[in-house]
């Protein structure tokens, strides 16, 4: 357990009550395994689209090319913002449900879509979102072991459901972060090998035979 507490920084992230990891940089509300699972992915070239903002639109502007995030807590927004590169804009709205989910509707196509905000909004998130994903891309739904329906409407968009289940940056339980790929899922990884090693591994990966 110390690996969990100390190497991926959950004490760090309990202690300065923001979803950082041990060297303090910005991560995602997400479990740690579905964490390990994005930061391997070569992003550079790719668009996010976010429903709810936080330190998660920090981490995707730093890997991607650009974030744009819809938020509801206007305070929250200001802090986001202040910390938010230029590549990452954040969409102030209210917290009626056609209101916060059709935010994209009129703003394209996104090679990743992230449903983690207000959660009474989620459902109809789910039911517009595949329609904006590009071809190759994946849509991720924080707490879907909570979100069934949620899940099974993705899952019922013809997308391939993976869930990676865990601790996570200042949680005390485990929880469920799910990724639903493109049947065209096509993103390479980043230095050309897939899985990276954990921030909780200690071995080197064994060299090939």
């Amino acid at each position: 357990m110390s690996h969990i507490f100390s190497d991926y920084g959950w004490i760090n992230s309990w202690k300065r009550g923001r979803s950082v990891d041990a060297q303090g940089e910005p991560i995602p509300w997400f479990t740690y395994p579905a964490i390990d699972f994005i930061k391997q992915l070569d992003l550079r070239n790719l668009s996010v689209f976010e429903y709810g903002s936080g330190y998660s639109t920090l981490f995707w502007a730093k890997r991607t090319k650009r974030v744009l995030s819809v938020e509801t807590e206007k305070e929250w927004a200001e802090e986001i913002s202040a910390l938010a590169p230029p590549n990452a804009e954040l969409i102030f709205t209210n917290r009626a449900i056609e209101a916060y989910a059709n935010q994209i509707l009129e703003r394209g196509i996104f090679d990743i879509i992230v449903i983690d905000g207000t959660g009474d909004s989620r459902l109809r998130c789910c039911r517009i979102a595949p329609k904006h994903l590009a071809s190759g891309g994946f849509i991720v739904l924080d707490n879907s072991d909570l979100w069934l329906e949620s899940a099974a409407v993705l899952r019922n968009a013809d997308l391939i459901q993976a869930d990676f289940t865990g601790l996570a940056p200042l949680n005390s339980h485990w929880h469920t972060t799910s990724v639903f790929f493109s049947r065209q899922y096509s993103i390479k990884p980043l230095e050309g090998y897939q899985p990276h090693k954990s921030a909780a591994q200690p071995a080197e990966p064994w060299p090939l035979a």
